[in-house]
């Protein structure tokens, strides 16, 4: 029986995952989507899996940007060449101790779902400025916190944080059932007397490191619940940006913390109130414009006018109230960074209202629609919209007359 191939690349992360400095021998150089790549025979550069991403920084000087596994090997994708065939590796701290945090604290949030509601974690992320957990059945807004507290709990007890390597028959007799693809020796990760899991990722000594797990919001996903968070230093981050947030609109609203709910909720229904009393005017506005227009035509009129910067439902609207109020074809345009058009007729008029529209957006290089005695479109050349108003206008008269 042949034993499973051992990895080409010494895995320095695994026995320390607070290495940042290391010394390697080059093993291969390769193209990786146009870029130099580079194997070591050893490194501390964690590459993306599991969730968690690659870990950046340099080799000798020359900036890693990304960190592949690949056939047993970790590829180091870099911003130049580099020519030393040894080479000293230095792994972005910050970044590190980030993954760190993040990736310890889903484990405990994950532990606390399962054991508190049986909801399992199926899936993990860890993003640039958030984290999330799929979970395979839904959990309440409750739930959540009562998650959250129990988990913040074990973090502020600072347990040991300890990795292991055992085999598939031991993992089994512990509790654990290891993913196939983890092979014969499975890693686990513990948290004493908490949690227990398989993971190649990178974890603090202790999870007091991981120091707060604050959840953001949790949404339903694919029959189950996504659940969005941030811990360490992220959390703090976070907690500030949301609390500059909440004083501005405690300023703008004059209100404290708790009546901030009451208070937006008063300024939105002010809002509206002030919306529906101006849509009230402007319609007032709009009759009034079309009894304008149609003061000096005789019926059947053919309306032309353009505005300025008008959106599309004002043309409507006032297309629509010019044909009510005397037998008339309006064609109606709007200019500004595009152009608008909006035609229409009077009912029992004989005009094709769609053929004529079609006609003007061509003219304006681009499309709309409609049917019967209204439609409307637009184009990308504002500065031939009196060309194509004119255009329809001599239509209707051609054959009106």
């Amino acid at each position: 029986m042949t034993s499973p191939a051992l990895p080409r690349t010494e895995r320095l992360y695994h026995h320390d995952p607070y290495l940042l400095d290391f010394e390697a021998t080059v093993t291969g150089r390769r193209q990786h989507e146009g870029r130099l790549a580079v194997t070591l025979d050893r490194t501390a550069f964690y590459p993306e899996s599991g969730g968690q991403p690659f870990d950046t920084g340099t080799l000798s000087g020359v900036p890693v940007l990304a960190v592949i596994e690949e056939a047993h090997e970790v590829l180091h994708v870099l911003a130049a060449p580099l020519k030393e065939s040894r080479v000293r590796g230095q792994v972005d701290g910050e970044r590190r101790r980030d993954h760190r945090q993040q990736h310890h604290g889903q484990h405990l949030l994950s532990r606390a779902f399962s054991d508190l509601f049986s909801a399992h974690t199926v899936s993990f992320h860890l993003g640039a400025e958030a984290s999330s957990i799929d979970l395979d059945r839904e959990v309440s807004e409750e739930q959540v916190r009562l998650a959250e507290v129990r988990t913040n709990g074990v973090v502020w007890e600072a347990r040991p944080v300890e990795v292991k390597v055992v085999s598939r028959a031991e993992a089994r007799a512990l509790g654990v059932e290891p993913p196939p693809e983890a092979g014969e020796a499975i890693r686990l990760v513990e948290a004493q007397g908490f949690d227990l899991q398989p993971c190649g990722g990178t974890h603090p000594r202790s999870t007091a490191e991981v120091g707060v797990v604050l959840v953001l919001g949790r949404e339903r996903y694919k029959g189950g619940s996504r659940v969005r968070f941030v811990c360490g230093h992220r959390a703090l981050a976070t907690f500030g940006e949301r609390t500059a947030v909440l004083d501005r609109l405690g300023a703008l609203l004059c209100a404290p913390l708790p009546g901030l709910p009451e208070a937006a909720q008063r300024a939105l229904a002010a809002l509206a109130e002030s919306t529906r009393q101006c849509r009230v005017l402007q319609e007032r506005a709009l009759e009034g414009e079309a009894r304008r227009l149609l003061a000096t035509a005789a019926p059947p009129a053919v309306v032309v006018s353009v505005y300025e910067r008008w959106p599309p439902e004002d043309l409507r609207t006032l297309a629509t109230q010019l044909v009510a109020l005397s037998p008339c074809v309006a064609l109606l345009g709007s200019r500004g960074d595009k152009a608008h058009l909006v035609f229409a007729q009077s009912p029992g008029l004989p005009h094709d209202i769609p053929a004529l529209l079609k006609a003007a957006v061509e003219t304006l290089g681009g499309r709309g629609g409609g049917r019967g005695d209204l439609a409307q479109g637009g184009g990308e050349r504002p500065a031939l919209l009196d060309e194509a108003l004119a255009r329809a206008a001599d239509a209707v008269r051609t054959k009106a007359g």
